[in-house]
């Protein structure tokens, strides 16, 4: 289902681009309303592991599990979480037998995700009764610009269409989730040369780049 994460870069562009993320991880951590302290957690795309080493690390959770279908990226997972109490996966989807979780999280997967419908279901499966699945979003059908960088890029990263939020809540509201969103928490933004440009890269990160909880 993650067919488009299979494109694997550099490990040097791999690094800069998990460091350039870091303000996100900590603009979702400001956003969710579970608490996190004791909990296991999945991790859908998980890359490098960045986010899960950051939740064991300042949320203080017990286990973290992620998957990611880059072999590259999950191979440095492994390497990087060291002793943490952290499992990765190669895997396009939840793999067999990852279940009960107090929480799940994505960023910016679902417009890389051909199948909604069967990930909804995949995530719904792994939950604990109760629990939250927070995916943050910023490509999709909504955000300014994004038509034309999916149409430069579909090619090279076999991208499905590009979804609309609508889209997306009726396939997780289909499959029996209670649908949510709100804006990140977001402070200051790196200007750095990843960033979209300045001032619209504000307005993406403050207006359109949005984190959805889909509740079991």
């Amino acid at each position: 289902m993650l067919e488009a994460q299979r494109y694997w870069q550099s490990a040097k562009e791999d690094a800069a681009m998990q460091d350039e993320h870091e303000f996100i991880w900590r603009a979702m951590l400001a956003t969710v309303d579970v608490e996190l302290p004791g909990g296991r957690v999945l991790d859908a795309g998980c890359n490098r592991g960045g986010f899960l080493r950051l939740l064991v690390r300042e949320a203080g959770i017990d286990a973290g599990f992620g998957y990611d279908p880059a072999a590259g990226a999950i191979a440095d997972a492994r390497r990087l979480s060291g002793q943490l109490p952290l499992t990765f996966e190669v895997a396009d989807t939840v793999p067999a037998g990852w279940e009960g979780f107090d929480v799940a999280f994505s960023h910016e997967v679902l417009y890389l995700v051909h199948d909604l419908s069967a990930h909804a279901v995949a995530i719904h499966r792994s939950l604990a009764p109760g629990a939250a699945y927070y995916a943050v979003m910023g490509v999709h059908a909504g955000s300014p610009g994004m038509a034309e960088w999916r149409a430069e890029n579909a090619e090279r990263l076999n991208l499905p269409p590009l979804y609309s939020l609508d889209e997306v809540v009726g396939a997780f509201a289909a499959v029996g989730f209670r649908a949510a969103a709100s804006r990140l928490k977001i402070g200051f933004v790196p200007l750095s040369d990843h960033a979209r440009s300045f001032p619209a890269g504000l307005e993406y990160f403050y207006e359109h780049k949005v984190m959805l909880r889909f509740q079991k």
